[in-house]
């Protein structure tokens, strides 16, 4: 009876391998351990393509923490963009269609060169982390431990995706407050509607002159003739029945009615203030100021007490002069308790009667 097969025996990991694996943290291990180890053997990084590298290059940067490759890829990309849509618009002024090709052939380079060599980038930051590691440690296991407290985990994954999710939401929802919000152009206006035109008087119509008669004269001028509205009387003219005369164009005249003219409305005088209007009424004197700037001051402060102030410009001998008043007020009771606010306001109050 044979004895039972053993179950072979599984070869030690190398403690590269287990620096590998502790560096590169739990998420897709076994891929990049298989092509770190190509790597090795070949003792160079080729070019090798990376999805997650080419479309989502600083996302997949920051999850691996090659921060020097990611500072590296946002200048360059910033740079060639501000260079296309700055100094080649400003001075190239290419066309539309040229830019937007230049733009799409640096889109394809920031998609292309990150997915091709991003393995590279990993494995050569990988590198370098697990030889400082050995070099400040006593041990491989402790330069395991260390490079694991400082691996890409799980939870760091979900962190960015929800970081992303944010972003985009944030997108969203700026453009669709932005797209809603109206613009001053779309604004409905009453001054952009045309404004109805102005009647025009018609003028009065003029009547056609009377066509030439061929009858005599002397027919024509025995008739009665109506008197016109206005204008000179016509005289009436008897000629022998044997004196033929063909009356020319040029002598009969026709009487235009004058036109009719609208009446002139007179402009309203502007009114007089309250206090000067009334001659029955109390009114108070607080000053005549040289400066208007003075006298504006103290209406405007007794405006804010809510007294009825007004001002009048008097001319003087001197030069002009703002003379500020309250009133009018209808008893002595009144006037005495509106010169009391006004003294309180630290102003002048003389009382007086039209």
């Amino acid at each position: 009876m044979s004895a039972p097969s053993q179950p072979a025996a599984i070869a030690p990991e190398s403690a590269t391998t287990a620096l590998y694996r502790a560096a590169l943290g739990p998420v897709n291990t076994a891929h990049y351990l298989t092509l770190f180890a190509r790597f090795d053997e070949a003792g160079r990084a080729s070019p090798s393509w990376n999805w997650a590298a080419g479309l989502v290059t600083l996302n997949w940067l920051a999850f691996r923490q090659v921060w020097l490759a990611a500072l590296v890829y946002v200048a360059c990309a910033e740079g060639l963009a501000l260079l296309i849509l700055g100094v080649a618009r400003r001075f190239l002024h290419w066309p539309p269609a040229v830019e937007w090709g230049v733009l799409g052939a640096l889109l394809a380079l920031c998609i292309a060169i990150p997915g091709a060599y991003g393995n590279a980038w990993l494995h050569a930051d990988t590198r370098r982390r697990m030889t400082r590691a050995v070099r400040e440690a006593r041990t491989v296991r402790e330069a395991c431990d260390a490079l694991a407290q400082q691996a890409s985990t799980r939870r760091r994954l979900w962190s960015l995706v929800a970081l992303n999710g944010l972003l985009i939401i944030a997108l969203v929802v700026g453009y669709l407050a932005w797209s809603r919000t109206p613009t001053p152009d779309s604004a409905p206006s009453a001054l952009s509607e045309p404004a109805a035109p102005d009647a025009v008087p018609q003028e009065p119509a003029v009547p056609p002159a009377p066509a030439a008669s061929s009858e005599p004269a002397a027919s024509v001028a025995t008739e009665p003739v109506a008197p016109a509205a206005s204008g000179p009387v016509p005289v009436e003219v008897t000629l022998p029945p044997e004196v033929r005369v063909e009356p020319s164009a040029s002598e009969l005249l026709v009487e235009v009615p004058p036109p009719i003219l609208a009446p002139v409305v007179p402009k309203a005088a502007p009114a007089e203030p309250a206090g000067a209007a009334s001659a029955r009424a109390f009114g108070i004197n607080v000053g005549l100021f040289a400066d208007p700037v003075n006298a504006e001051k103290a209406l405007v402060r007794l405006l804010e007490a809510g007294l009825p102030a007004f001002t009048q410009t008097v001319e003087m001998p001197r030069g002009t002069r703002t003379r500020v008043r309250v009133g009018p007020f209808t008893s002595r009771a009144e006037v005495d308790a509106a010169a009391e606010r006004i003294q309180a306001l630290g102003l002048d109050a003389q009382i007086y009667q039209p």
